[in-house]
This record gives C-alpha cells, sequence and structure tokens, in this order.
C-alpha cells in the first residue's frame, strides 16, 4: 500500500511539473510568436528605406523625415525634426516596453533566480565585452571613431527571433529560450551602456534635480499603492521631457520610469482565487436558471463584477507591457527603421576596410559568439552554471552566431556615437553587412547541427 501512495505522488509530481513547464513554453510561444512577426516586419521595413534611399525616383523619405514638427503649449513650444521625434520620442516608449520585459524576467521569468539567470547574463557580459575590445583595437589609433565602441554590442532580439522562427521546428526550443533570456540581458546592457557613456550634450545639473523630485512624486504614487495607469502615463510625459531637457538622452526616461511602475497588484492571488470563484458559481446557478445573458440583469452583473476583479489583478507593469509590445513591435521599430535605414549605398565612397567598418563586422561576427561562448564555458566548467535541458555547446554556439545581429540597437546608437554624419552612415552599412552575415552564417550552422542530430 505504501508503495503505490508512493507511486501516486510521483505522478502527480511530475503532472505538476509537466503542466508547470508546458504553461512556461506556452507563455514564451506567444512572446515569440510576437518578436518574429515584429523582425519580419522590421526587416520589410528596412528594404523600403534603402530601396528609397538610393533610388530616389520613388519617393524622398528623407525629405519627410526631416521635416520640423512642433507642439505648443500656450508660449511653451517643442519644436524637432520629424526623425528626431521619432528617435527621441517613440524610441522611449520601445526602452520603456524593453525594460518592462526585463523587470518582469527579473522579478518572475528567466532572470528570476541566479540560477535561472546566471548563464544567460554570463554570455551577454561576454557577448558585449568581445566585440567592444575588438572595436577598440581596429580603432584604438583613430579619435574620430573610437566612441563607436558601443555599436557591436548589441543584439536584435527582433529580427534574431524573426529568422528562427522560417527554421521553424529545425531549431530546439532549449536553444530559442536560451538566446530569448540572453538577448533580454543584452538589451539591459546596452540600456546601461547608452545611458552612461552616450549622453546627448551637456548634463543640466539643475534639470537632474527636477528629474529627481518629479521620481519622488512617482515613488510617492507607488508607495501609497495608487495603480492608476493614467497617472504614471502623465508623469512619465513630464519625466520625458525634463530628461530630454538635461543633456541625457531621452530614451533614458523610460528606462527611469520603468524603475518605478508598480509591479503589486490591488487583490491577492487568494482573495481573486475565492471571489471569481464565487462570482463563476453565481453565474453559473443563473445561466442555468434563464439559459440567457443578454436578458439576465445578474449575470450581467456577475461579468462586470469579473471585470473589476480582473483589473484589481492586473499590476501597471503587466498592464502597460500588454498595451505597449504590439504597439512597440509593430509600429515603433518598423518606423525607427524606415526613418534610419534609408542610407545612401555608394561603394565608391563606403570604405569596408576602415577601421571602424572592420570594428563593427568583426565585433558582431567574431567577437559575439566568440564571447558568449568563451564566458559560458567559463561558467560552467567552474560549476557556477549548467546547461538546461535540451541545450549544448553546438546550439550555444549557434546562438552566439545569431547573436551577431545587431541591428535596431546598434543603429541606435551609431546615431549616439559620432558627430561625422559619415562615420555614421559608414557605420550603418557596416551593420547591415554583419547581421546579413550572420543571419546566414547562423542559418548554416544550424541546418548543420539538424543534420548531424
Amino acid at each position: 500500500m505504501p508503495n503505490i501512495q508512493e507511486q501516486i505522488r510521483k505522478i502527480r509530481k511530475h503532472y505538476w511539473l509537466y503542466k508547470r513547464e508546458r504553461n512556461i513554453r506556452d507563455t514564451f510561444s506567444h512572446f515569440f510568436h510576437k518578436e518574429a512577426t515584429g523582425g519580419i516586419l522590421l526587416f520589410f521595413a528596412t528594404v523600403i528605406a534603402l530601396v528609397f534611399a538610393n533610388f530616389p525616383c520613388f519617393f524622398d523619405l528623407n525629405a519627410l523625415w526631416e521635416k520640423e514638427l512642433a507642439i505648443s503649449i500656450g508660449s511653451f513650444v517643442q519644436k524637432m525634426s520629424l526623425r528626431d521625434w521619432i528617435n527621441d520620442g517613440l524610441m522611449m516608449i520601445f526602452f520603456f516596453v524593453v525594460s518592462l520585459e526585463i523587470k518582469r524576467e527579473i522579478m518572475v521569468g528567466e532572470l528570476s533566480s541566479l540560477k535561472k539567470s546566471s548563464l544567460p547574463i554570463a554570455a551577454a557580459i561576454g557577448g558585449m565585452i568581445m566585440p567592444a575590445l575588438i572595436y577598440s583595437i581596429f580603432n584604438s589609433n583613430s579619435s574620430e571613431t573610437i566612441s563607436g565602441w558601443g555599436i557591436p554590442t548589441a543584439t536584435d532580439i527582433a529580427f534574431a527571433i524573426g529568422i528562427l522562427s522560417i527554421l521553424g521546428k529545425r531549431v530546439p526550443v532549449s536553444m530559442k529560450i536560451f538566446l530569448t533570456a540572453l538577448a533580454i540581458a543584452d538589451d539591459l546592457g546596452a540600456i546601461i551602456v547608452i545611458a552612461i557613456f552616450y549622453p546627448t550634450h551637456s548634463i543640466n545639473l539643475d534639470m537632474l534635480m527636477i528629474i529627481a523630485i518629479v521620481m519622488a512624486v512617482i515613488l510617492i504614487l507607488n508607495s501609497l499603492q495608487i495603480r492608476h495607469t493614467f497617472l504614471y502615463f502623465i508623469t512619465g510625459l513630464v519625466l520625458w521631457f525634463l530628461v530630454l531637457q538635461s543633456g541625457i538622452h531621452a530614451t533614458v526616461s523610460g528606462i527611469l520610469l520603468t524603475l518605478l511602475i508598480p509591479t503589486r497588484t490591488r487583490i491577492s492571488g487568494t482573495k481573486f482565487y475565492a471571489h471569481t470563484n464565487f462570482l463563476v458559481r453565481k453565474f453559473r446557478k443563473n445561466y442555468v436558471e434563464n439559459k440567457t445573458i443578454l436578458a439576465n440583469q445578474e449575470c450581467l452583473d456577475v461579468i462586470n463584477a469579473m471585470r473589476s476583479e480582473i483589473a484589481k489583478a492586473s499590476s501597471p507593469l503587466q498592464k502597460f507591457e500588454f498595451a505597449l509590445h504590439g504597439f512597440s513591435m509593430y509600429v515603433i521599430m518598423p518606423v525607427f527603421a524606415l526613418a534610419n535605414a534609408g542610407v545612401v549605398i555608394n561603394f565608391n565612397e563606403f570604405n569596408i576596410i576602415s577601421e571602424a567598418s572592420l570594428g563593427i563586422i568583426f565585433g558582431l561576427i567574431i567577437g559575439k559568439p566568440v564571447g558568449i561562448f568563451l564566458f559560458s564555458f567559463i561558467m560552467i566548467k567552474s560549476g557556477m552554471s549548467k546547461f538546461s535541458d535540451g541545450m549544448n555547446y553546438r546550439l550555444l554556439l549557434n546562438a552566439g552566431i545569431f547573436a551577431g545581429i545587431g541591428f535596431t540597437m546598434s543603429m541606435f546608437v551609431s546615431n549616439l556615437a559620432f558627430d561625422n554624419q559619415t562615420y555614421t552612415d559608414t557605420a550603418k552599412i557596416a551593420i547591415f553587412i554583419s547581421s546579413l552575415l550572420a543571419g546566414i552564417l547562423g542559418i548554416a550552422a544550424t541546418l548543420s547541427t539538424k543534420k548531424r542530430r
């Protein structure tokens, strides 16, 4: 009899683990397909921008992005070019969404514990240090281009996942999850690099004091258990404007706002379960008796009560991420590509063997996979980390190759790194070449791995 009970306990335990694993994979699958679609849209937007830039007979997109747009409220006027509104305004929302995803992953996801996060974080650190080192070696004698060391440190998660989605089942789920966690940790590193090393101009200390006051107000709203997203939206706009005037890049305001966004709900999980369970029983009783919803006021009252309970069980972080993730993926990133990827490709002027070009190409193609593999190898051999089920060194190397796709973040950093537009355009062409090569090499390596397996 005890043996039977022990077997039942084991079955229940394995079933619970199976359900938990399935829920994690279902959540990841939903995230993966969203990112993949965004990557495909980003690709088409990039192609359109390149075509229109090199064949102006279609339409002069550059003239459109340079048009000035002003917003005035009373005596206040904020005037910027349309491209600057995209890079400083829309990209603030993009960084806000990325920061929300990172915060969620740190709290409950793949980065929520040292055991889970140590390997992808170490891989991300290696994938940033090695490309920056390679770029710095190539540009050590050039004071004009050395500031671009941050360009090859970034990974474009949307593009990388977009390619993985095309490969479908040829890519193991374990590799997809690892690359996603790696890219999220990499995004965090890129955000830190942009915030610290790439200010837009001289820092305004007085404005920084005002920013601190606004952040204190947001923190007070959080501590008072205020969960109205509209208040955080308004204070976020104020914070964005102040950061824009401070000399720090405006997108940093999205990161600062994320740090202060509440993650707690207005109702505990236990109370939510009890309340909704009671409402479900009440709904079932009224529905069985009347067989209708629209004409049954009791059923409608129960539905409204459920809606209220669900709102209480959703934190502002969840609400913002749910509302803005699709907008960021399907609108902001393609529009950013349209505004910034339109580089005139003139091979008579573009020097592929220039210090900046070689630093970016070798940094992304070689530095990324070598840094990721080396740091991960050290962590695993030292016993500080271990592979998740299904991962191995071959898949780790493949993930490192795909991480060399550094499109969006790399282009964003190139806009900040150089004062000379020629260097910026050269960097963007090098990013195109590197990302294309990384994608091709990643696909070849993955198909080769599939054949061996």
